[in-house]
């Protein structure tokens, strides 16, 4: 089979470990972003298409327009939400589709892009907004495979032409796996032979947090919790932001705790934490009750805003407790996430549908 994985970029190096998962088990697989992860991942086929990525003026004429995305908050929803651009938006994106149509089409003669059995779509998003590259696609008898990783269910909302052509949704986020009955639950694949190991020293306790999105994350609580605690122990937050990701590997391994986030127990963890358990740090995040019994063999040690500061000075003052739970994360990554099992898992799910057939 020819699988092709599609996403606006390969910011966690998540797909990667998709598409060597897939070739892995012998078959032909690519992946197209739609521009390059400032993070500077592997990439595969990369179109730099204008209009699209992180820069600031794009963030400053989305809230201008009022942008589907911006009008809900960083933290998300718990409603079901479909994207609908507002009128200042819609003739925006009309514009760029056209921009962006020439060049697909020369990548997609270049590279075959039309010729895949299954297509992934990143955030359930494919190149045109109004559909029109799915609906041919599934015409034409290929399967669509959604994967939801993040925030594009809780603050865009599903894109609707893409929503209806999917054959098989995913997500890695508990909360999605929740509240809608038409998603299944697939694990983040991940390389734990990449990382290196922890290697932290000093007598100073190094607290590591890297958040995208400080206000999912819950930024602003974590950095008063250690502040407090450093008037009271040695102890140091590192804050990592807007650095390569063989940079923040490196900061990492430095340190003797990590912080993913304690905003929302539905949040649970993400790549940050794949990281940090596979080198041996103790890792703390926020689980909610249904979470925790989703993985009850998990490694972490959980805090809340309200319990973080006591929660990481035991963590500090108990050298054994946190060792404990550092030597636990590096097993637990292998049997959960190792990329090559969430390939199984995921071909497991291709065979369900008939398609290996």
């Amino acid at each position: 089979m020819k699988i092709l994985h599609l996403a606006p970029q390969n910011y966690t190096g998540v797909l990667t470990l998709f598409v060597r998962g897939h070739r892995a088990l012998g078959h032909e697989s690519r992946l197209v972003t739609f521009f390059e992860a400032r993070n500077v991942y592997e990439e595969d086929i990369c179109l730099d298409l204008p209009f699209v990525g992180p820069m600031e003026w794009l963030w400053k004429l989305k809230r201008l327009v009022r942008s589907g995305s911006m009008r809900v908050p960083f933290t998300g929803t718990s409603e079901r939400i479909v994207w609908k651009p507002s009128l200042l938006e819609r003739p925006l994106f009309a514009l760029r589709d056209r921009i962006w149509s020439p060049r697909i089409e020369r990548a997609a003669r270049e590279h075959g892009l039309w010729d895949f059995d299954i297509y992934h779509l990143e955030g359930g998003m494919s190149f045109f907004r109004d559909g029109r590259d799915v609906r041919r696609l599934k015409s034409e008898g290929r399967k669509i495979v959604s994967y939801y990783h993040g925030l594009d269910l809780r603050m865009r909302g599903a894109i609707r032409p893409v929503w209806e052509a999917t054959d098989l949704h995913l997500t890695c986020e508990f909360d999605l796996y929740q509240r809608y009955p038409e998603i299944d639950y697939l694990f983040l694949p991940f390389d734990p032979d990449s990382m290196p190991e922890a290697r932290p020293s000093g007598e100073r306790i190094r607290i590591c947090h890297a958040p995208r999105l400080p206000e999912v994350k819950g930024t602003a609580a974590i950095i008063e919790a250690v502040e407090d605690l450093s008037r009271e122990l040695p102890v140091e937050l590192v804050l990592i932001r807007d650095m390569t990701h063989s940079e923040t590997l490196e900061i990492k391994a430095s340190c003797h705790l990590a912080i993913d986030q304690i905003a929302d127990g539905d949040m649970g963890y993400g790549v940050n934490s794949l990281e940090t358990l596979s080198m041996g740090i103790c890792t703390v995040t926020n689980l909610s009750p249904a979470y925790r019994e989703f993985i009850p063999d998990h490694p972490f040690a959980l805090a809340e805003p309200g319990s973080l500061r006591r929660v990481l000075r035991e963590l500090v003052l108990d050298r054994e407790l946190r060792e404990r739970h550092a030597r636990s994360g590096p097993a637990w990554i292998a049997s959960r996430h190792h990329w090559l099992s969430v390939a199984r898992r995921l071909h497991e799910a291709y065979a369900g549908k008939g398609w290996l057939g």
